[in-house]
């Protein structure tokens, strides 16, 4: 009884056990099914599916997502999908009944099947037979996909295997294995060649016996259980319908639901038996004739995996739909995973699913990639992004045009020929385009375009689009020309720096794409050359226009800066400091001028190192991405350790303007500090602590620049170790290819990220240089607008009157200012002033008040009367001041028509054997004190004012000459009419002047009237 009991108890606990594994079997983990479903099905983009799963008498069925999108018709167990190359295992099924039934050999030629079927090798024609046709060793190269017709004839199957007729084969047949989907078109004409009846019925006929009533051969009818194919674009699914494919139907176009497949894995682990058992169990044997391929042998519709496992799998894409299906015999376990997408995640999602089945560790899988899509949509969307611009610049062009900004000119041959030629250029370009698909997949552009996703399409029409629109654009800068050369060339400089840039990342792209490549050695160096072409001669094009550009700029620059400067007073320019000049019209403008180089190298290095990483997240995502990290680390770190010294180097160049203000004292004042040792000892001591103050700043930032470099440098050493020993621990299932790859491109980027790197000081400096430039500019106080010539009548006035005009300087202390005035002074015309006073009287400043270059703080200025602005007063004087500055050139006199007036006052003032003129231009100007007032005196005359001034001009004269100049000179040009204002201490010619007026602390007096001294009238 008690062992009874027992037996009882044993008996209930696995009844119960099997009563609840057939509501909910325990052998599946569904929660970690639906996790990775999911997962997978959001970053394959994947629409909807099924998945069939058996393990042992438990079997699982579940669907997800949507039939169709757009109607939100739900994925459910009866809804079909197309089996894709999974169907070659139905065909191959098929084909050894029909062999069977006809006791046919696999091993007879198809022409003695199919007389008019004839293939070649090596120019050769050669047999195949129907056993290599199903183990894919016929040598039909895979790339005749692209043969397959778009049909939906009943002759479509004939008319794709005529097609094949005069192959030339890849390999002699039965010696290698290459996929070929075709080999399977072939078996379905031979059945319907042998049986008179049409592929399609013999194959329902097999569907019937295997008790597969909702499987089918897929015509394109309208099935309303039939889910709608998607394919990728645009980093998401998009509805797809693709063509008819009739003549394919044997190889890819079967359509069944989760119920019959499920039934159909049952029928091949052999737990339903059929009348087709053998023939099914001969479908699973593996060809052993020929080398095996990635660890795997094909058998019949089926491949054999050679890892232990012994799995027999079959994976399927087509345009819209993928399949995968896997079985394990000995352990009972089957997969059929079916999808609605041409997702490369369906065949890596149902192995995943099928290693949890039998409880085996899951490797991290590595990215499969979305057959290119980011990358096609990237350039699309930067392609478009480019068309917008030119569209802008075009609409730009258009109102410049009606604001008549630009003119219409017409066409010159020179300009036709250069417009022509780049008709011409782009030829080639439009060629490797054209042959791409030829070249790199051995397909043509239909079949491509079937295949690939569809922002492909988009890419092409809009670069189709992006060439017109340049055109159009040329066309009218042709026609309506900018007036701006610099402007002009802008659009063409970045387009080719972005296609420059764009080519240094295809010339790595094709290098390490031709490693193991299959692609013909003409068509790499074809490419190659092609993209090198690309690279060199828009980088040259680029360089050479901004080479013109820049060194116009300099020159822009350096002419606003004396613009700016000319246009300012005297009476402010003195307030500048002399050495920001220099550094500005030297060194800063300089330093902007060799930007060039630094500019295109920085943009195409930026441009290529982005090209660069878009192609490795092409190739694997997360390993792309942290990289990416880690080389913003890099250059986040690099950037703030040069951002240090940067402030050194400001200083810095705070320190040239100090330095350049003692040349300019070292020019100027050579002669005074020469006269002393001590002095010339202290002065070199000054000029020496601030270049020690300059050479300790730059010394600085260049140690800091310098240890950011060895920073730089030591992270991409360290980020090239980490893609070579970080990546394949983290990321295990990446190929060794992929990580090869990605080594031989960063070794490639090295040069671009150092250029990158090392441009980041210069354009720091740049910078400083372009801010001091423009803070210079804005700092240069503005008077006078010099934007044309103007002509200044010398006519003789009859009187110049100043009333009371004053003048106080700004003091930066609290002492008293120095003033001048008010004076009141009437002068005509025909009358000598004298103006006396010692030292500090303010001589020299009552003469900058009277010429306008000073502004008098109050009073007014009158020329016959009329009111005259201080700013316009120097037009009436020509002046010799103390000391005279000489300029190589004669400026604003006209000598045409004057030479002899011009030689006769070179033999007056004795310089006729010194001095000879070509162009205006002096021949030496290198003479003696004396000599040199001399000359500027002629210059005096030759321009013909009608006041003159001069200050201590007879001081550096000999007495004879000085004697010459009071006595002759002076009453010429009273008898010419001028009037002459001369300051001078020369009181034993007091008898010359109508007038002599003395300085006393800043204010005037009369002292001598008509040689009468004041005090005596």
């Amino acid at each position: 009884m008690k062992h009874f009991k027992s037996i009882f108890i044993l008996i209930f606990i696995m009844s119960s056990t099997w009563l609840y594994g057939q509501e909910k079997p325990q052998s599946f983990p569904v929660e970690e099914i639906d996790k990775k479903v999911q997962q997978f099905m959001e970053n394959g983009d994947i629409p909807g599916l099924t998945l069939i799963a058996l393990k042992g008498d438990q079997e699982y069925i579940k669907s997800y997502g949507y039939a169709n999108i757009e109607k939100d018709i739900p994925v459910l167990p009866d809804t079909r999908f197309e089996l894709a190359s999974c169907s070659k295992a139905f065909t191959a099924l098929a084909f050894l009944k029909f062999v069977k039934g006809r006791n046919l050999s696999l091993d007879t030629p198809v022409n003695e099947l199919i007389p008019w079927f004839a293939v070649t090798f090596e120019d050769q024609e050669v047999k195949i037979t129907l056993r290599q046709l199903l183990h894919h060793t016929s040598g039909i190269p895979w790339h005749t996909l692209s043969l397959i017709p778009e049909s939906s004839e009943d002759d479509a199957l004939e008319q794709t295997v005529r097609r094949l007729v005069g192959q030339e084969l890849e390999f002699k047949p039965g010696t290698k294995y290459q996929y070929a989907t075709i080999n399977y078109d072939v078996l379905a004409l031979v059945m319907e060649k042998l049986s008179g009846e049409s592929f399609e019925k013999l194959m329902q006929g097999l569907f019937i016996e295997l008790g597969l009533s909702n499987t089918r051969i897929s015509v394109n009818e309208n099935d309303t259980l039939k889910a709608q194919g998607y394919k990728i674009g645009f980093f998401k699914p998009l509805a797809y319908d693709e063509p008819p494919f009739k003549g394919n139907s044997a190889a890819a176009y079967i359509i069944s639901d989760g119920n019959d497949l499920k039934r159909w894995m049952k029928i091949q682990l052999g737990m339903i038996n059929t009348s087709l058992d053998s023939l099914v169990e001969l479908t699973h044997n593996r060809d052993e004739t020929v080398s095996p391929h990635n660890n795997k042998s094909y058998a019949m519709g089926w491949e054999v995996s050679l890892e232990g496992d012994g799995d027999i799998l079959h994976s399927g894409q087509n345009p819209d739909f993928t399949a995968y299906a896997v079985m394990r015999k000995k352990e009972g376990t089957a997969l059929f995973l079916v999808a609605n997408a041409n997702s490369n995640f369906t065949a890596p999602l149902g192995q995943q699913i099928f290693d949890l089945i039998n409880n085996e560790e899951i490797p991290e899988m590595y990215d499969p990639g979305d057959q290119n899509d980011t990358t096609y949509a990237m350039l699309a969307i930067a392609l478009l992004f480019y068309v917008l611009v030119v569209v802008g610049f075009i609409i730009f062009v258009f109102i410049e045009i009606f604001q008549k900004k630009r003119k219409f000119e017409t066409l010159t041959i020179k300009r036709m020929l250069g417009f022509f030629l780049s008709l011409v250029i782009i030829l080639p370009f439009a060629y490797g385009i054209y042959i791409f698909p030829e070249a790199i997949l051995e397909l043509d552009w239909k079949t491509t375009f079937v295949w690939s996703p569809m922002s492909l399409r988009v890419l092409l029409w809009v670069m189709v689009l992006a060439v017109g629109i340049s055109y159009l654009a040329s066309v009218f800068t042709l026609l309506f020309p900018q007036k701006n050369e610099y402007k002009r060339f802008a659009p063409k400089i970045l387009l080719l720096s972005i296609l420059s840039g764009f080519a240094n990342v295809g010339v790595i792209i094709v290098i390490t794409s031709s490693i193991g490549s299959d692609v013909p050695v003409r068509y790499l160096l074809f490419y190659y050359f092609l993209i090198l072409s690309i690279y060199l001669l828009g980088r040259r094009y680029v360089q050479i226009k901004l080479v013109r550009f820049t060194r116009g700029l300099v020159y822009e620059l350096r002419v606003q800066l004396l613009s700016k400067i000319l246009s300012t007073s005297y009476q402010r320019f003195e307030k500048i400091n002399i050495g920001r000049i220099y550094a500005a019209l030297n060194d800063d403008v300089s330093r902007v001028g060799d930007s060039t180089n630094v500019i295109v190298l920085l943009f195409s290095s930026t441009i290529t190192v982005i090209g660069v990483f878009v192609y490795l997240i092409s190739i694997a995502f997360w390993a792309a991405l942290l990289t990416i990290f880690f080389m913003c680390l890099l250059l986040l770190v690099y950037n703030i350790s040069v951002r240090k010294s940067n402030v050194f180097l400001d200083r810095a160049r705070h320190e040239t303007n100090i330095f350049m203000s003692y040349i300019n004292d070292l020019v100027h004042g050579y002669k005074e500090i020469s006269l002393h040792r001590n002095k010339k000892l202290e002065f070199r001591e000054d000029v020496s602590q601030s270049a020690e103050r300059y050479k300790s700043k730059v010394l600085i930032a260049d140690i800091k620049l310098l240890n950011s470099s060895y920073i730089g440098e030591f992270m991409l050493v360290a980020l090239l170790g980490l893609v070579a020993y970080g990546i394949p621990e983290f990321f295990s299932n990446i190929e060794n290819f992929v990580i090869m790859n990605f080594v031989i491109v960063l070794l490639y980027l090295i040069g671009p990220i150092n250029r990158i790197v090392e441009s980041i000081p210069s354009v720091l400096q740049i910078k400083i240089a372009w801010n001091r430039i423009q803070e210079f500019i804005k700092e240069i106080p503005y008077d006078t607008l010099l934007d044309h010539r103007e002509e200044v009548k010398h006519t003789l006035i009859e009187s110049f009157n100043a009333r009371g005009i004053s003048f106080c300087y700004e003091s930066d202390n609290t002492k008293e200012s120095f003033s001048v005035g008010p004076i009141d002074l009437n002068v005509q015309a025909g009358e000598i002033l004298f103006i006396i006073g010692g030292n500090g009287s303010g001589k020299t400043t009552l003469a900058k008040m009277l010429t306008g270059l000073y502004k008098p703080i109050e009073g007014e200025f009158r020329v016959n009367g009329n009111l005259v602005n201080s700013a316009d007063l120097g037009e009436y004087f020509s002046t010799v001041f103390s000391p005279a500055h000489l300029f190589q050139k004669l400026y604003d006199v006209d000598l045409n028509g004057r030479e002899e007036q011009f030689d006769h006052y070179l033999k007056l003032l004795q310089l006729d054997e010194k001095i000879t003129v070509t162009d205006n231009n002096y021949s030496t100007i290198k003479l003696s004190s004396g000599q040199r007032k001399r000359l500027a005196l002629l210059q005096c005359f030759m321009e013909d004012r009608p006041i003159y001034l001069f200050d201590e001009w007879a001081a550096d004269q000999d007495p004879d000459y000085r004697k010459f100049f009071y006595k002759t000179l002076l009453p010429e040009m009273k008898k010419a009419g001028k009037i002459v204002i001369a300051i001078t201490h020369d009181d034993n010619y007091f008898d010359v002047p109508d007038m002599v007026l003395k300085m006393e602390t800043g204010k005037l007096k009369t002292y001598r009237v008509n040689n009468t001294p004041v005090d005596a009238i």
